[in-house]
Formats: structure tokens, sequence, C-alpha cells
């Protein structure tokens, strides 16, 4: 193989890859990127067996090839080199790489011993702007569960069941709280003949790290990402990048039927006013149960409070919009902040039945997304 690229592309490309490396001491092969000539120009790939990625960059190629090489020691070169133009050049299983007066050479190991990437042939299932899917990514992201006991919700649920009517929703819970956000698709951007071919399958369930990965690599561009799912895995194809994941097996909880309809109390506040109330009653909140006291009167004022026996106690009141009954809500105020952190706009409504049924988080501005909380039972 023989290549010349760019310093920069080269650089943005192995930032993308190497975040999927984990130092993997049972198959060192896994600690390498995989360097190989394609039509699309060089192609640098990665996995740990669960999840992998591939970028392409452009370059002159005067040799086709392949080989793998140790993934940090040539990330950290490339990173420390100035722009310039870049030659890899393979001899056996010697990589050369050279850029103006800086040289090293690496030992590679055989690409043919680098697991294979799943071949996956289906269509697109649908396309969606990435900003619009990395917005949905974020916002749900912090509610998926991080216990292992239940494995089907450490994954963020992607429901297809209403893409005909030009809907999918992103969904995570923990079992204390639920995140649910809706897309609207262009009709010209669904694909019907992937659709049925999927037979009656509605749902799948995407791993975190896989939604952290995408999240992270997304540009907020306007780019379009094309969202294929195959037997057990899903492929995300945007810009020079393909993620491909394998999915979790499982049932997902009916999320539908924990969301309240109706409610008896409501509060719309200042998102910057409730926000620094719950942050300070956050630092005086008992450290068995992160709990803060949510206090709503006639009066058109909010009191946020917590107390704990070795720090102290706290007492905020912030104005606001109210209406229905007089109650108090004990909240874990960290489960709070991260719904409050997630709602996009200036205003946030807090809709509450009683003291130990589900409240939601929203924005008149954005009724795409709902936060679902339960309350700590007294």
């Amino acid at each position: 193989m023989k290549i010349t690229c760019t310093q920069e592309n080269l650089n943005k490309a192995l930032s993308i890859v190497g975040k999927v490396i984990n130092k993997n001491t049972t198959l060192p092969i896994l600690n390498n990127v995989l360097l190989k000539t394609d039509k699309k120009g060089l192609r640098l790939s990665s996995t740990n067996l669960e999840l992998g990625v591939n970028y392409w960059i452009g370059g002159k190629i005067e040799e086709e090839g392949e080989i793998t090489i140790p993934t940090k020691l040539f990330a950290n070169f490339v990173a420390s080199i100035p722009d310039g133009n870049v030659e890899i050049k393979t001899r056996e299983d010697m990589v050369n790489i050279k850029c103006n007066s800086y040289k090293i050479n690496i030992k590679g190991i055989d690409a043919k011993e680098y697991p294979l990437a799943p071949k996956i042939e289906n269509d697109f299932l649908f396309k969606v702007k990435s900003e619009d899917f990395k917005e949905a990514v974020v916002q749900v992201l912090p509610s998926v569960s991080m216990s292992e006991s239940r494995m089907e919700i450490t994954g963020i649920l992607l429901d297809f069941s209403e893409i005909e009517d030009g809907r999918i929703v992103l969904v995570s819970t923990d079992s204390y709280r639920l995140a649910q956000k809706t897309i609207q698709l262009s009709r010209e951007n669904i694909n019907k003949e992937s659709l049925n071919a999927l037979g009656n399958i509605r749902s799948v369930i995407i791993p975190k790290n896989a939604m952290q990965e995408l999240s992270r690599d997304l540009s907020e561009e306007s780019e379009m990402l094309e969202i294929v799912i195959a037997e057990n895995q899903i492929v995300f194809n945007f810009g020079k990048a393909v993620i491909i994941s394998r999915l979790i097996e499982g049932n997902y909880p009916q999320y539908k039927q924990v969301i309240p309809e109706k409610f008896m109390s409501q509060a719309v506040m200042d998102i910057k006013d409730i926000s620094n109330a719950v942050k300070i009653s956050g630092l005086f909140s008992s450290a068995s149960n992160n709990s803060v006291k949510f206090k709503m009167g006639s009066d058109g004022k909010i009191e946020v409070s917590s107390e704990a026996n070795e720090l102290g106690n706290n007492n905020s009141r912030i104005v606001a919009k109210t209406s229905g009954k007089e109650l108090e809500v004990v909240y874990n105020y960290k489960y709070l902040m991260d719904g409050l952190n997630s709602v996009l706009g200036n205003e946030v409504v807090l809709d509450i039945n009683d003291e130990n049924s589900p409240s939601i988080l929203k924005t008149s501005s954005d009724e795409t997304f709902i936060y679902v909380i339960m309350p700590i039972r007294n």
C-alpha cells in the first residue's frame, strides 16, 4: 500500500475511529486500526466487536493494500506533526509514515486477522437531518439505565410504529424517569420497501454507547443521516462515516402506559429560575436519596427546599404561573436537573397529579419532547 493524504483529514479520521477502541488484552488486534484502500479512498476502521466505525478520507493512491497498526501510537504521531501531506507506505508488516521531516516506522499486523465487518445489504429505512437526530439523542441519553440487571433499558428505544405517518420516537428510561422525543420525517425520506422487509418489527433497542458515539460524530450541519436496520444490527450512514452497532435483544417496557394524560396541577416557570433553585437545593440534599421538596401554593410562588442533618437547609421561592390544587412533591434533584437540562425553551411546564404519581416536564415551545419523573414516595 502507498497513499498520500493530508494530516488534517487523517487526524480527524483517527479521532473518530479511535473512540471505539478499548484496550483489549484477550484480542490485541482490536487495539489496532485497519487501513484499507478502496474505491472511496483510504478507509480507517475500528471495532470492539459490539460497535464498529468506518471513516473514509481522500488521497492519492499509488498502490492498493491493507494492514492494521496500533491506533494510539498512530494517532499520537499524526496529532503531533504539522499540517501537510502524509505518506503511508507498507512493506510486509512494517508501515512507514512520513510528513515533511518527521518519519516513523510502525510494526503492523496482517489485516486478514482483523474481524470481518458484517455485510449489510439492506437499503435505508429512513433518512433524517443529522441535527434533528443529534438533538433527540442528546435529550434522551441521560435517562438510559446504568444497571445491567435489565439489559433492555440500558439502550434507547427507536420506535418506528408510526413511521408511515411521518413520525419516529426515541425513548429512554431507568424506571425512575423517562424521556420521549418525537421526530418528524418527510415522506420522501421513508423507504416503504425496507419497512415491509422488516415484517412485524416496528422498534429496536440501540445500545447507549452506540448512541453516544453517534451524537459525538454527527455534524450539526444539515447533512442527512441514513438509518439501516438488518438482523440484529443497525447502521448509521452520514458524511464520510458509517457506524455499525449490534442491537439489544429483549422487550422494551410499554412506555406509553406510564405517561399520564391528565393532571390536577400545573406550574409554568422560567427555566433559569427553577434550575438555579434546584441546584441550590441539591447542595443541601440528603445523600441517601438526593431529595428536594417542591411546594406549589396558590400565591403564584413555587418553593423549593431541602435539608440534611449534617449540612443544614435551604429554601428558595420563585415566581410561577400556577393552576390547580396546592401540593407538596419530593423529587430526586439529579433527575430533576437532567430533565431541566434536556428541555428546550425559556419556560418550563411541570404537570403534577399528586405526591406519588408521575409528573411531566415539558415546554410550550417544543411539543416533541416530554420528560416523565417519578416523585420520591413519602
